[in-house]
């Protein structure tokens, strides 16, 4: 019988549960990192470094991003499914020409090899360091063909996003399976979330069920204004959807998360778009050549008949930041709500 439990745990607790409970049920995983044997960075290992079972599928990597990467293909081309915890979503960057190379394999087959590596990687504010947090990663990730690029942006979330991202036995027969990235923000890293249902042996701290998370999700629902967003971003536009409902009950929006940003299903989000007609997006990250550009260009190519108002994109600034500064590579719940009144009101 499930217990429902209402405290609250560190995220980077329930992702060392989550980890550990992936290794456990699926000898084909293994973990890459810098120092995965001794805990990991942020403790994200330390679960199964503790259990004698697990140890030993724990490889400590090189220090060069790069050769994370390589590791993990050479792991993957053998039959295995690594997951690899990075220091950074800018590690990605550094090892581009090796990940782009790892995502063509499927295709240089012809089909006959399957890369079912992920990539963990912490992304944007959070950690004071400034440096990488206010890069838009996922505007170069996305063009790199056969990657699939995944995120979150709720806390309760995580740990859900981290399983169904490691899981590649849903994949359709026949398609093999590409390499994924999966980018945790790191202001979430630092949260806690609830602890949830315990039911499964061994890992008390699990919930009994982990559905896969869906491509796109409803988070609220609106008729005058749609809004969307993902990542570190989600927590503003969240926060901007309620304050202009609490502030003027006429002002209802939907707010839709994007949880895999690459490959993209165009159509559920024109769907969306084509509901309000009125259009705000929000990412971290700069302006300039951001994926709030792309999903633009989409919805004036194919909702454009259907749009009431000029489409809005409210988005971080440009870096780079020192760390104390490093939160203006998001936007504000404050610049989000001046969009919505603006296309609601257009």
């Amino acid at each position: 019988m499930s217990v429902e439990v209402q405290s609250s745990q560190p995220t980077t607790e329930r992702l060392a549960t989550v980890i550990a409970d992936l290794l456990a049920t699926d000898d084909r995983r293994c973990l890459l990192g810098e120092d995965v044997v001794g805990g990991g960075m942020l403790g994200l290992s330390k679960v199964a470094a503790n259990d004698p079972k697990l140890r030993g599928r724990l490889l400590g990597s090189p220090l060069t991003n790069a050769a994370h990467v390589a590791h993990a293909g050479g792991l993957a081309l053998a039959g295995l499914w690594p997951i690899v915890v990075l220091p950074s979503s800018g590690a990605l960057l550094e090892a581009l020409p090796s990940l782009r190379e790892l995502a063509r394999q499927p295709w240089r087959t012809a089909g006959h090899r399957s890369l079912p590596v992920l990539f963990v990687a912490p992304d944007g504010p959070g950690f004071g360091l400034g440096g990488d947090a206010a890069e838009s990663v996922e505007s170069t990730l996305a063009h790199v063909p056969g990657l699939e690029l995944w995120t979150v942006g709720q806390v309760e979330d995580v740990p859900a996003a981290l399983h169904a991202a490691a899981d590649f036995s849903q994949e359709a027969p026949g398609r093999p399976c590409s390499p994924r990235v999966l980018l945790l923000p790191r202001r979430l890293l630092l949260g806690s979330g609830p602890r949830g249902s315990t039911a499964r042996p061994g890992h008390p701290d699990l919930p009994a069920t982990l559905a896969a998370r869906p491509e796109l999700q409803r988070l609220r629902e609106g008729a005058d204004a749609t809004l969307f967003a993902w990542g570190d971003a989600l927590r503003a536009a969240l926060a901007a959807a309620d304050a202009c409902a609490a502030a003027d009950p006429a002002i209802a929006v939907t707010v839709i998360e994007l949880a895999r940003l690459a490959p993209l299903d165009p159509a559920p989000l024109i769907a969306a778009a084509r509901a309000t007609g009125k259009l705000v997006i929000a990412h971290c990250g700069p302006r300039t050549y951001g994926l709030g550009a792309e999903l633009a260009g989409q919805f004036a190519d194919q909702a454009i008949l259907q749009l009431d108002a000029p489409i809005r994109r409210v988005c971080g600034e440009s870096g780079p930041f020192a760390g104390h500064e490093e939160h203006r590579a998001s936007p504000s719940a404050a610049a989000i709500v001046d969009a919505i009144v603006d296309v609601v009101r257009f």
